[in-house]
């Protein structure tokens, strides 16, 4: 059975619909009436930094095509995001190209830590995915927990709480602004143990905050589905723990 279907032209070539090509060996894209839509072919899991490597960074490997991870012992390097995230998945369609008369393979980096280890913080991510085909810098109001005075659960020797759900509907409050709507989200619990948990599976959502003088917001925020607990972490888990700046901190629960 033959699909009914535009054809897509990509680099000069014509595919049918429905067929499977390689323009590269690091990607792997399928012509979907008239759109292409490409799909990476290396290991895209993320190196996160401990003591055996605290400054990971990827190298192109010659003869070989997908880039390999490698410790960089720079020190001068600081780490960027405080809560890292382990094995970060964020959910995400398989094919999905806007504009199919651009030769665009999509590309699209992990969203960054959250700039915070409780309270909202913000990540960002680069993005090629629109029009233009061109790569543009995204960002997402993020909350891994509140900053309420925590201790992690050792009824029974358990030594971590992963993924906790908040019991009561809050809002979530960003620069003098609350949302309109009440959530019940998932926080990432605390360990006894000296490891961090972080997320590992999340999606993104449209908040819509109203601000003084009837001013109204939508920011993206990352809601969270999973966490994980890791002994990656980026300080000793009492500093990973304390707020960087109670005094500014931008969200109250």
């Amino acid at each position: 059975l033959v699909l009914e279907g535009d054809n897509c032209v990509f680099d000069g070539m014509i595919y049918r619909n429905g067929e499977t090509f390689q323009p590269s060996c690091k990607y792997q894209c399928t012509c979907r009436d008239g759109q292409i839509g490409c799909l990476p072919r290396c290991n895209l899991d993320l190196l996160l930094p401990g003591p055996d490597c605290p400054f990971p960074r990827k190298i192109e490997v010659p003869g070989e095509c997908c880039e390999k991870w490698v410790c960089d012992p720079k020190d001068e390097v600081i780490l960027g995001g405080f809560a890292m995230a382990a094995y970060r998945q964020e959910a995400t369609l398989g094919i999905d190209v806007s504009d199919s008369s651009a030769n665009c393979i999509e590309q699209t980096t992990e969203w960054s830590a959250c700039s915070k280890s409780c309270g909202m913080g913000f990540s960002t991510r680069v993005t090629n995915r629109n029009q233009q085909c061109e790569m543009v810098k995204q960002t997402r109001l993020c909350m891994i927990r509140s900053c309420e005075n925590e201790e992690p659960s050792d009824k029974k020797g358990k030594k971590c709480i992963r993924t906790k759900k908040s019991l009561k509907a809050v809002r979530f409050e960003y620069k003098n602004c609350t949302s309109v709507q009440t959530y019940k989200p998932r926080y990432c619990g605390l360990c006894n143990d000296g490891r961090c948990c972080t997320p590992h599976n999340t999606k993104t959502i449209q908040v819509e905050f109203r601000c003084p003088q009837g001013k109204v917001l939508k920011k993206p925020m990352m809601l969270i589905n999973t966490c994980v607990c890791h002994n990656n972490c980026p300080q000793s888990n009492n500093a990973f723990f304390q707020p960087l700046d109670l005094t500014s901190s931008e969200a109250k629960i």
